[in-house]
């Protein structure tokens, strides 16, 4: 039988081995998938709908949950190479992700120093970053090389005149970045456990396939479908179908979490024959289970990120990031695929089928529906939203969004350091 084992014993937060918690995982959803048994919250959790809808609300969000907390911004395989660079706005910041001559990723405002003009847009590569308004030239490390017409302009230190830059961190082959140039929040600290046990993905050598970009209403109201199945056989009934997983097990690592489904699939729509199948290994003993399988379920890294195995040409993940938009209603989920092994015609081809799919579901399926909740929700007419006791990804969620907003800044580290 094929195995996929972790290669080093590595451990997290409280020492425990990070194999050891994904096996406890996978034997909690094997025992609830064999029981048809689910583990519940303790009630149903209100929360005022207002929090969907007030736009003073929003901009508190985009200002003290985007700009202070750590955000997955891009698979390091997006920028494989020294000089390959991805811009982005991020809650109304011009970001350039760039990877520098020495191999390390870096992250920028993208802003010339000069007035303010964006230096670069989209992806692609570059030797250096050149304004388009007047000309001004930085490196790939950010340091200033040269100020057009220099001998009219007058006299600029270089030395002080870089770009701006943000902190962060490229752990397991996925880069994050804190969107404050000032912030001493510890980033590794912030992932802990749960960052160590991403790393089983082992993203370093995965292969960037491509992505998409759609629109939707509030962001919360994007990303709440992703903390639930309970709407998929519902939602998505001519799609995934009516028998697709509906129950959810939440392993929660501080404000992080991981789904996994605690039913036996009675399909395989997004998976070829033989691909990693933890149900199919429940017989074997837990010490030949493999990592592979084991990883399988939705990862949520707080506050914006989604993780999710596919099987179609090979190994893949889709990763979706919701990002806050200009307004209280407008939100954009930027959907990138990845594959294990390096994708032939027939494999690409075959992931391109899905992403379509996968698009489909989210844009046409879960996008439409927010946007009709946010119509309905900004009437005020009914003044709550609530999350059953089957929705603990929602109630864990919404609850960790308000203790951050209303923790200072010399908190978040304390508030974070029992992940």
């Amino acid at each position: 039988m094929a195995e996929t084992q972790l290669s080093a014993k590595r451990s997290g937060a409280g020492g425990r081995d990070i194999r050891e918690e994904l096996v406890a995982v996978a034997r909690e959803t094997l025992r609830h998938a064999e029981a048809g048994s689910l583990r519940l919250e303790a009630d149903v959790m209100e929360m005022d709908a207002a929090l969907y809808t007030d736009p003073e609300h929003f901009d508190a969000e985009r200002r003290l949950l985007f700009r202070r907390i750590p955000l997955m911004l891009a698979a390091s395989c997006e920028l494989p190479e020294p000089g390959d660079y991805k811009a982005m706005e991020v809650a109304g910041v011009p970001v350039l992700l760039a990877r520098a001559d020495d191999g390390v990723a870096r992250a920028f405002l993208n802003q010339c120093t000069h007035r303010g003009a964006q230096l670069a847009d989209g992806c692609g590569k570059a030797r250096r970053f050149v304004c388009p308004y007047h000309g001004w030239s930085f490196d790939r490390s950010g340091a200033l090389l040269a100020v057009a017409a220099s001998d009219t302009f007058g006299e600029v230190d270089k030395a002080v005149r870089g770009l701006r830059a943000f902190p962060l961190l490229e752990q397991g082959g996925l880069i994050w970045v804190v969107l404050d140039p000032e912030s001493k929040l510890d980033i590794r600290g912030f992932l802990a456990r749960f960052g160590v046990m991403l790393e089983g993905f082992d993203f370093c050598s995965w292969h960037y396939v491509g992505s998409r970009t759609l629109k939707g209403a509030n962001w919360k109201l994007a990303f709440d479908a992703h903390l639930e199945f309970y709407h998929v056989p519902v939602l998505h009934k001519n799609t995934f179908g009516p028998s697709a997983p509906s129950k959810a097990l939440y392993h929660a690592y501080g404000p992080h979490l991981r789904l996994t489904a605690p039913m036996k699939p009675t399909h395989r729509s997004s998976g070829a024959p033989g691909h990693a199948d933890l149900f199919a290994q429940a017989h074997w003993p837990e010490e030949a289970w493999t990592e592979e399988a084991m990883m399988l379920g939705e990862w949520i890294v707080f506050p914006h990120v989604s993780i999710n195995s596919f099987y179609n040409g090979g190994r893949g993940v889709l990763i979706s990031q919701i990002f806050p938009g200009e307004r209280v209603d407008e939100s954009f989920t930027v959907q990138t695929y990845l594959m294990a092994d390096p994708p032939d015609e027939a494999a690409r081809a075959a992931a391109a089928e899905l992403c379509d799919f996968l698009g489909h579901v989210v844009n046409d399926e879960d996008l439409v529906t927010s946007v009709k909740q946010q119509r309905a929700l900004s009437t005020g007419l009914y003044p709550v939203v609530c999350f059953g006791r089957n929705e603990g990804g929602l109630q864990h969620f919404h609850r960790w969004v308000e203790r951050i907003m209303q923790t200072p800044d010399e908190g978040l580290d304390e508030l974070l350091s029992d992940v």
